[in-house]
């Protein structure tokens, strides 16, 4: 590596870094940002304050940054109601304190915020409900709210959903996000799983919210996704392509052993929603940004 290329790099690094501090700092107290009509409004709220920095959006911290869900404050600053049309879940907000532990403890990205993928996730799984019906489902790297999952389990007729997450206190997170839903007495699971494990149960359909980025685990997300899945299961992934990150997994994916398809318009309503934010929003990336739809099937 050149010293150029290795001055960029710690740059880089520091920049991520700062943004997941401050982003553990701000404690989400800002993200309750809903939909507005306004455009120049739009500009200003779905991405957070205007910055110089157009680096800061590497976090997009907004949680309704696609204005796809209402996000209502119900009693605190950790209780929110997530809205879509006549479905509706609560889901509680992680406060993290900033500590060394916390920055350096196992992915911690799940804990800062529901990210865009998250939401898109979960948005495309209630406009396709009845494709979870009867089906064993299960969720990798489900963060802090498992907000895809949390909406199968409430909304289908699973038969199985097994919400996980590297980090323990996101699985806390999730079992008290069960529990205040009502879904203990539905087939609900909550663990701690980390890529490269394998679980007990086989899936027929996993899904995984912008999982992607991390070169060092991805090889260990394929593993995991294919030795977890049922013959003739699928996997649902959303995530941007974030330079080469999504064509490495696809191509991790392929070598593993399944088919893909890689797709930019797999909603009307979220289609819509990108194309009003390239129009409208001058901070919006589509390579940083927009959640680009997976579908991996497993025929071996």
């Amino acid at each position: 590596m050149g010293i150029e290329s290795h001055r960029h790099g710690n740059e880089t690094a520091r920049r991520r870094w700062g943004l997941l501090a401050r982003a553990l700092q701000n404690n989400n107290r800002s993200s309750t940002t809903t939909t507005t009509t306004n455009s120049s409004s739009r500009n200003k709220d779905k991405f957070g304050e205007r910055s110089n920095d157009k680096q800061d959006l590497i976090s997009v911290r907004r949680i309704s940054n696609f204005g796809l869900i209402t996000i209502i404050p119900i009693d605190s600053i950790e209780w929110f109601l997530y809205r879509v049309n006549n479905y509706e879940a609560k889901v509680k907000h992680l406060n993290l304190t900033l500590t060394p532990e916390n920055l350096m403890g196992f992915n911690n990205t799940g804990n800062v915020c529901v990210w865009p993928s998250e939401e898109v996730l979960a948005y495309y799984a209630l406009a396709n409900l009845s494709y979870f019906d009867g089906k064993k489902v299960l969720e990798l790297g489900a963060g802090m709210s498992a907000l895809a999952g949390v909406y199968i389990a409430k909304y289908s007729a699973c038969s199985l959903i097994t919400l996980t997450d590297g980090n323990q206190s996101s699985v806390d997170n999730i079992k008290d996000i069960v529990e205040e839903n009502n879904l203990d007495d539905k087939k609900v699971n909550c663990s701690l799983l980390r890529w490269g494990e394998v679980t007990d149960v086989s899936y027929d359909i996993i899904l995984a919210a912008d999982c992607l980025f991390f070169d060092t685990t991805r090889k260990d997300l394929v593993h995991t996704m294919w030795h977890s899945m049922n013959k003739g299961g699928s996997g649902l992934v959303t995530a941007p392509r974030r330079g080469t990150t999504l064509d490495k997994f696809v191509e991790e994916a392929s070598n593993c052993g399944f088919k893909y398809c890689v797709s930019d318009c797999y909603n009307q309503d979220i289609w819509k929603r990108h194309t009003e934010l390239m129009r409208d929003c001058p901070y919006y990336d589509c390579d940083i940004h927009f959640p680009v739809f997976i579908l991996l099937t497993k025929t071996l």
